[in-house]
């Protein structure tokens, strides 16, 4: 019979087959997991079974309410349509060039997904951070330290005023608060021995205030010695 249109070809249905046991009511695995129970037509010996009465399904295993009667591929199964395959890219074949600009965001990443060795080196500088995008609460005890920290990447200009105080810095640093880019407050103790419980590994070119005596105090290398009274 002629017809009007695209030339119709046939798309052959997945169809899986199990022999019956007498006794066994579990089969599997299908070739692929339906999408439901009435994503499949079963039959055995010819006889339409009804979905969600007569089987179900747990993934790609169908389970029968009644165990089919024994025999050599009784029970065939339809697949209702081919359907999809679902593509899975091969680990490391998804690159940057694949991800359009500002596709990952903060909530599409799962906390504690990205560690330090995810990474590459060199790969996030200071053009890729939003101005306050990390705050103090996002930055663990210690984890910057001055080999981190390029020579020269942060300038006056970079630091807040008043933003590094005492608390912000070890005690062994010896500059501890910059002012409106014009000052700078070493750290005071009211004793030597204050000085000395503060600051237990002093490096030569250290300088500090002891209140006690009124003296701005450096460190040589091997000792401390009065700067000026």
């Amino acid at each position: 019979m002629a017809y009007i249109g695209n030339q119709v070809s046939s798309v052959p249905f997945i169809i899986d087959t199990f022999s019956g046991t007498g006794s066994a009511t579990v089969f599997g695995q299908l070739t692929r997991a339906p999408a439901s129970v009435a994503s499949i037509a079963v039959f055995i010996l010819g006889v339409y079974k009804t979905p969600g009465v007569d089987y179900t399904l747990n993934g790609d295993i169908i389970i029968f309410t009644t165990a089919p009667a024994l025999g050599t591929n009784n029970i065939v199964v339809h697949h209702m349509g081919n359907g999809s395959a679902t593509q899975v890219p091969p680990d490391g074949s998804v690159t940057g060039a694949k991800l359009a600009a500002n596709s990952v965001r903060s909530n599409n990443i799962v906390t504690g997904s990205l560690t330090s060795n995810s990474i590459a080196v060199g790969a996030i500088t200071g053009n890729l951070i939003a101005t306050g995008a990390i705050t103090a609460n996002q930055i663990v005890t210690r984890a910057i330290s001055g080999n981190t920290i390029g020579l020269n990447s942060v300038a006056g200009n970079n630091i807040v005023a008043a933003s590094l105080t005492s608390n912000a810095m070890n005690s062994n640093v010896a500059i501890t608060n910059f002012i409106a880019n014009t000052t700078m407050k070493l750290p005071i103790f009211a004793s030597n021995g204050a000085r000395d419980i503060a600051i237990t590994a002093p490096q030569a070119g250290m300088v500090a205030f002891i209140t006690t005596g009124t003296q701005f105090q450096g460190h040589t290398g091997s000792g401390w010695i009065v700067l000026s009274d």
